[in-house]
């Protein structure tokens, strides 16, 4: 018994050190992650069920100089979903529904009769999204979208089908919104009301909650998504006061069942407990949810890894992301993003380990930090934090605080630095139409112009490059110029139809 005992105790002190060894490890990163102000958030690692690791940084809202701490929550954007997927499934095992089923059936005038359940969850529909509305919100600019507008909206706007449904993959947040309406109609609660009778008190998430719509002030305990509003701006603004994330930020700030999930990293680890323990779905409806689609010609779908980096492949199942890694197996989870807010869970079904974090000014490491967080859970180094800055972000701010000739100048002195910064033609346009249309200081159309010019002339062989040129030039009240530019967009792009249409109209000014 002694000798059982000292055995006993040598293998818990070696399971001790490998864990102190580890922890210690994750400190270190983090440290340096903190120090370098590279996460804005919170995040929660956990094994075999229980947290390994907790940290928060930065801001939760920066106006008001709120921290960030281990009980602040976050919108879940995506990750929403598997709520949603998780509803359909208890109600596909209490009998109200096959996932074969046409949506048509249990919605009669919904227009696509092809469309079945397992579409809808496997975004594999061919439907529409956030384009549908548009002309609807061009009418009426303060419309905020719900899911009981959706089919009136369809029949009105009759488009037809991106392809036939289950021929290809494409994410769409209408597939989820759809869902959350027939969670509705065969449970005769509100989604909301569902989600907590069914799944948040279940698995005794107590401070999760469903929300109509993720526009918001700033609110005390709920992190505000961060942007820097502009390339030149050099403080972060909450994105609900940004003009230009109008569109998907209040118009489209209510998508029931695809989004607005309110939690914090702890419950959402309840949930992982939960989900994985059994106490949600039976073991067959679990493995059904996350088994990679396949498509009608009999292929499973493969993509790149969503946030993960490094060496895999990705899929979709039944609103979970599949992950599959070499030396690591496979795992599953979902992202989230809105402007200003990126947001992330991952499961690692051999190891049991999990994943959450939330960031709300979503920032460009975000992938970097979980992938080297799931990497040193492993005993593995990080991956090289080594971020190359935008060039575009120094020429924006030397413009608007010396003028074009010393933004020229920094340009040009810098863009040979790669090692050190990158320099992107998207981003310069950008910047272009930030000057064009959202800037009111005195020179900001001039600004613009230069902006497109040089865009032009370090892009020559990119047709948008002249065509945003040409409407810079056409703001401006100088069409000849404005006629020539586009005369060249249209030369090296024959299909560039908006720039056809305006050139047409400033020749019928002539």
């Amino acid at each position: 018994m002694r000798l059982i005992f000292f055995l006993s105790a040598i293998m818990l002190s070696g399971i001790f050190s490998k864990a102190q060894n580890r922890l210690g490890k994750l400190n270190i990163y983090f440290n340096n992650i903190s120090r370098e102000e590279d996460m804005n958030g919170n995040i929660l690692l956990a094994e075999n069920g229980r947290p390994v690791y907790l940290r928060s940084f930065g801001y939760s809202d920066f106006p008001s100089a709120s921290e960030n701490d281990i009980n602040v929550r976050y919108n879940l954007a995506s990750i929403s979903k598997i709520f949603t997927s998780t509803a359909i499934l208890q109600l596909k095992e209490k009998g109200r529904l096959h996932l074969e089923d046409t949506f048509q059936h249990y919605f009669p005038a919904f227009p696509y009769p092809g469309i079945t359940i397992r579409h809808l969850l496997t975004h594999t529909s061919g439907l529409p999204d956030l384009e549908l509305y548009e002309p609807l919100v061009q009418q009426f600019p303060d419309t905020i979208i719900t899911n009981d507008i959706i089919i009136s909206t369809l029949i009105k706007e009759n488009k037809p089908l991106y392809f036939h449904p289950g021929e290809k993959y494409s994410y769409c947040n209408m597939n989820y919104s759809l869902l959350a309406m027939l969670v509705e109609k065969l449970s005769g609660l509100s989604f909301s009301d569902y989600l907590q009778t069914y799944i948040f008190q279940p698995a005794r998430m107590l401070l999760t909650y469903c929300v109509k719509t993720s526009y918001q002030q700033s609110q005390g305990g709920i992190a505000t998504p961060h942007v820097k509003a502009t390339f030149y701006d050099t403080a972060y603004s909450p994105a609900f006061q940004v003009k230009r994330y109008r569109y998907t930020g209040y118009n489209n700030s209510s998508p029931t069942g695809a989004s607005n999930i309110i939690t914090n990293t702890s419950d959402l680890q309840l949930f992982d407990r939960a989900f994985f323990d059994g106490k949600l779905l039976s073991p067959a409806s679990i493995e059904e949810a996350l088994t990679p689609v396949r498509l009608n010609n009999g292929e499973i779908y493969w993509e790149h890894m969503d946030t993960m980096l490094g060496e895999g492949k990705g899929s979709y199942g039944l609103g979970w992301e599949i992950f599959e890694q070499p030396g690591f197996g496979k795992s599953v989870g979902h992202g989230g993003f809105m402007f200003g807010l990126a947001t992330f869970y991952f499961r690692n079904l051999d190891k049991k380990q999990t994943i959450i974090a939330f960031d709300n000014v979503a920032g460009p490491t975000f992938g970097n930090v979980v992938t080297s967080a799931f990497y040193i859970m492993n005993n593995q180094p990080p991956m090289e934090l080594k971020m190359k800055a935008s060039l575009v972000r120094l020429f924006a701010r030397t413009m608007v605080q010396y003028g074009v000739d010393d933004a020229v100048t920094c340009l040009t002195a810098f863009k040979s630095d790669t090692g050190k910064y990158y320099l992107s033609e998207r981003e310069m346009n950008q910047l272009g139409y930030e000057f064009l249309y959202f800037s009111s200081f005195p020179d900001h159309l001039q600004f613009a112009i230069e902006t497109f010019k040089i865009n032009m002339l370090l892009f020559p062989e990119s047709y948008n490059t002249y065509d945003s040129y040409a409407e810079a030039l056409s703001k401006a009240g100088k069409k000849q110029e404005a006629i020539l530019m586009y005369q060249k967009s249209i030369a090296l792009n024959p299909d560039n139809q908006g720039g056809i249409k305006a050139l047409k109209q400033l020749l019928s000014q002539l």
